[in-house]
């Protein structure tokens, strides 16, 4: 079972004078190792094990002030109000797919910001939210609001554009509305045909993007929090050739995963790439696996970090079939991102 904890000391043993192994970040996930709690200095005790395979012991608090929390097993539960991808200089929005959105708003009144923060709205943050976008005229109907340049203006700056797509519900009926950017009044002016309806959506993407703002203190019931997913979608693709030598790809072969094969089998084939799901625990276990291993999330190919469970990580590793490289992306609480 994966616990979140509310920050406090991992200790080597279940005693309040016990080393101190690490302190615990509020809203970090640690697995339980079983076995009944043990009780001792006025406290019952756990054992745990963090991603880096660090084992100690925790207080569990009490009823009033529970310093452990079971972890939610399914994400998908509640359905999709809104939500806001944003994709900019030109890159294909259709294929950012599997990377958590920019904000997922659920019909429980969570808002989950690109997959890390959660934060519940108040009954007059959800008003809000209500009256300015999902009741917004230019969200009732699929639209695609592109940039349209003037007929006889002069060759543009030539920078990128934003596009911003939102989605409104789920399934069949869903509403899907895609707008670039608004560009700036001066450059739109020279260069563009004008559209209102482009700027204002723009202006609604950067204020669900800056949305503890746009609501002001008011508009939460609770402060914000990290955001761990119950299910994790986990896709690998194969790379021709050898590992080239500017990436870091450490061997994982013969690694115990917490799936059923190899792990350049894992799900079914999707278009290039393999893609399934992964619960909690399936991914807790499969992000220690692979830091013992020395694989880590890559922002890019200048920058590595541990990978973690709250929010999309990347990476490269190896088996005795080639090197891969995988992507793995916390779902929101609708279930978003699929395969």
């Amino acid at each position: 079972m994966q616990v979140r904890v509310t920050g406090l000391r991992m200790r080597a043993s279940p005693s309040t004078s016990a080393d101190i192994i690490r302190s615990l970040d509020r809203g970090e996930v640690v697995r339980l190792r079983g076995g009944a709690p043990v009780s001792a200095d006025g406290y019952a005790w756990q054992e745990v094990i963090d991603l880096d395979s660090r084992i100690g012991w925790v207080a569990m608090g009490d009823e009033a002030q529970p310093w452990l929390a079971t972890v939610p097993a399914d994400p998908a539960t509640s359905s999709l109000l809104l939500r806001l991808e944003r994709a900019c200089d030109a890159v294909e929005l259709d294929t950012f797919d599997w990377r958590p959105a920019e904000v997922a708003l659920s019909a429980d009144g969570r808002f989950v910001f690109l997959g890390v923060v959660v934060r519940e709205l108040s009954p007059s943050g959800f008003a809000q939210v209500r009256r300015d976008a999902l009741e917004l005229g230019l969200l009732q109907t699929s639209a695609t609001y592109d940039l349209e340049r003037r007929p006889d203006a002069p060759e543009g700056p030539g920078h990128g554009a934003c596009v911003n797509r939102f989605t409104l519900g789920d399934g069949p009926d869903k509403i899907v509305v895609k707008a670039a950017n608004w560009q700036g009044d001066e450059e739109e002016a020279l260069y563009l045909l004008p559209s209102p309806e482009r700027k204002a959506l723009d202006a609604l993407a950067l204020h669900l993007l800056d949305a503890g703002a746009w609501l002001g203190p008011s508009g939460w019931s609770d402060p914000a929090s990290r955001y761990v997913s119950g299910s994790y979608r986990f896709a690998i693709i194969a790379n021709d050739g050898p590992t080239p030598s500017y990436v870091d790809a450490p061997p994982v072969a013969g690694a115990p995963w917490p799936f059923a094969g190899p792990i350049e089998r894992f799900g079914e084939p999707v278009g290039a790439e393999r893609c399934g799901y992964l619960d909690l625990g399936q991914a807790f276990e499969t992000l220690r696996v692979m830091r013992q291993l020395g694989v880590h999330a890559l922002a890019n190919e200048a920058e590595a970090a541990p990978l973690t469970l709250d929010k999309f990580g990347s990476g490269n590793f190896t088996t005795d079939a080639g090197w891969f490289s995988f992507w793995l992306t916390p779902r929101s609480p609708d279930g978003y991102p699929g395969c």
